[in-house]
């Protein structure tokens, strides 16, 4: 693959995999696959997702670069302190996740990193763009908002070889993406009110990146440019 070499980010050993399927969400009552469930077994993971994991809205979930859903599980610590009396909501598998890990965050990661998982090779994709579904099921309004400002949404993941995962399989970096421009920085660039110079180079560096999905290559040329990402 192109702009990329093999200087490895860090592993870290999945310690949870969840499935969903479409049910009422809880607090709201619209149709929502985000009330995941562990599974200890093994399930084939390929360009349509995890097998068992099912998607209520097709247009802002699944598809070949949201295959699968990764969030760290150390934020959760942050959000629990954040929200006070909220402990036992924010838990790995509340906001929709299918794979839970300690050791890497958004600080660690950049779109186009390439990695093993189980029997599978997947790649980083895309940030994962939080919706309102996630404060509907834990009862905070402004969730989402507080996640994307604080850059703490996890990522999304396309599949390049499919194979079997489980809980316990180690997430391990063959490609490290060459750009520099860690997920960290990207929400970075996506939220500063006044971006410099330095920061639109950085933005016309990700537009042109093929590895990004297509919708955020587009707010990204739209930052570029000095408008508003949508």
């Amino acid at each position: 693959m192109s702009n990329t070499h093999t200087t490895a980010s860090p592993d870290a050993c999945v310690d949870t995999l969840f499935v969903g399927s479409v049910g009422r969400l809880a607090n709201d009552g619209a149709d929502s696959a985000i009330d995941k469930r562990a599974v200890t077994d093994a399930r084939w993971l390929d360009g349509d997702g995890v097998a068992g994991d099912t998607v209520a809205d097709h247009v802002h979930h699944g598809g070949r670069d949201r295959a699968l859903n990764h969030y760290p599980a150390e934020h959760y610590e942050g959000w629990r302190s954040r929200y006070p009396g909220f402990d036992d909501a924010f838990v790995p598998g509340v906001l929709g996740e299918n794979i839970s890990t300690h050791g890497i965050t958004e600080a660690d990661v950049r779109v186009g990193d390439v990695f093993t998982l189980g029997e599978a090779t997947i790649q980083i994709a895309q940030p994962r763009q939080p919706c309102w579904k996630i404060g509907a099921r834990v009862g905070i309004g402004g969730l989402a908002t507080a996640v994307i400002k604080e850059g703490r949404a996890g990522w999304l993941y396309r599949v390049i070889e499919p194979g079997h995962i489980r809980a316990g399989d180690t997430l391990t970096c063959i490609e490290r993406a060459g750009h520099g421009i860690t997920m960290a920085q990207m929400w970075a660039l996506l939220t500063k009110r006044q971006p410099d110079a330095d920061d639109r180079a950085q933005m016309r560096v990700l537009t042109e990146l093929g590895a990004l999905a297509p919708e955020w290559r587009k707010r990204m040329s739209q930052r570029a440019r000095g408008g508003r990402s949508s």
